[in-house]
């Protein structure tokens, strides 16, 4: 797998040593996906009892709850974590120490690099695997096994699209100018409360430490250009797996749009939509299901605000020229113009206010 100049990864074929099989045309789940999960479908809307482990969590913590019923079990856990570096990697986990790392969301593209072999190695071995990604990394282990393992656990996430890494870093450079110094930390999603806004520790060269925290994500052009759609790989707005029947053992997301059915949930500290999809999902469910607060709900209900569940996401017009812009002009110009809501200055008045007000709050 090679980046091309956008940053995003494709396979390249090594001529001299391929034998013109054909497997990997044959077994492509984008040219040829399959949807074979039709069973079972209980949808629930859902968190975790524990409250530590719910503030820990993006969401309702329900991606915890089953990792540690994995390696309780003496499996291991595969997701994407970032490495010293900031680069988004696929990596497995066999402790709830180092599972601290696969928590929270991630918004690009992460590398997978070679973890399904690693995980066919421990199949075959009777070890328990449980691997979360989106529907297309989970329908490319299942293409590239070819068979069942009754020890396999996946999950699909629930998915707007991926930029890519370059992106990523693109942005972490323009904050280290931006701060005169280098970036500690970063996160994607608001842990203190639920809603996708950019967080992230500094140690600048004239101010030392600090943090700052934009409270919406209308203030950061990465995650503007994200939630808008701007900045995704193209074959994310022909996506084969936003759609029912889903990949994963377990679908995981966010119950948005919950309060409209399950007024008694509390759902200020965030709500998972979780989709049993196989009779072995609805085993490891039965494994967890002590340490869960939930309600039963419906695919009808959970995407009316959560689209991406049963639709791909469209492309705007702006795509095409994205990234061939932030070469020519540089990031900063595009995140002060193209990736800046209009309104800007409104929303950084009303974030400041709000900031005074928790303030006096507290005090």
């Amino acid at each position: 797998m090679k980046p091309d100049d956008e940053g995003f990864f494709y396979p390249e074929i090594d001529k001299s040593a391929c034998i013109e099989c054909g497997v990997c045309e044959k077994v492509c789940p984008f040219d040829k996906p399959k949807y074979e999960n039709t069973e079972i479908q209980d949808v629930y809307a859902c968190y975790i009892k524990e409250a530590k482990q719910r503030q820990r969590s993006t969401s309702g913590g329900l991606f915890y709850a089953i990792a540690k019923w994995v390696i309780e079990h003496g499996g291991i856990v595969y997701g994407a974590a970032f490495d010293d570096n900031f680069k988004l990697r696929h990596i497995g986990v066999d402790n709830l120490q180092d599972l601290e790392q696969l928590r929270g969301s991630k918004y690009l593209q992460s590398y997978l690099g070679d973890c399904y072999a690693e995980i066919k190695d421990y199949l075959k071995n009777g070890r328990w695997v449980y691997f979360v990604g989106c529907g297309c990394q989970v329908a490319g282990l299942n293409a590239f096994l070819r068979k069942k393992y009754d020890t396999l656990i996946t999950s699909d996430l629930v998915c707007h699209g991926a930029p890519s890494q370059l992106m990523f870093d693109w942005h972490l450079d323009y904050l280290r100018r931006k701060e005169k110094g280098e970036i500690t930390s970063y996160t994607f999603r608001d842990l203190a409360g639920w809603g996708v806004c950019e967080s992230y520790q500094y140690d600048s060269q004239t101010r030392g430490k600090g943090q700052r925290k934009n409270q919406t994500y209308y203030l950061s052009p990465y995650l503007y250009s994200f939630m808008y759609a701007f900045t995704y790989r193209y074959s994310c707005y022909n996506c084969k797996f936003a759609q029912v029947p889903r990949q994963g053992d377990i679908t995981l997301a966010d119950y948005w749009g919950v309060d409209k059915f399950f007024p008694d949930l509390e759902r200020a500290k965030g709500v998972s939509l979780v989709i049993v999809n196989t009779r072995k999902g609805r085993n490891i469910w039965g494994g967890v299901e002590r340490s869960i607060e939930y309600r039963k709900s419906n695919i009808v209900d959970a995407a009316k605000e959560n689209g991406n569940l049963i639709h791909k996401t469209a492309m705007p017009e702006i795509r095409p020229i994205c990234y061939h812009i932030i070469r020519e002009r540089g990031y900063e110009d595009v995140a002060k113009k193209e990736f800046r809501i209009k309104g800007y200055r409104f929303y950084v008045i009303k974030c400041v206010i709000r900031t005074i007000l928790n303030y006096i709050k507290r005090h």
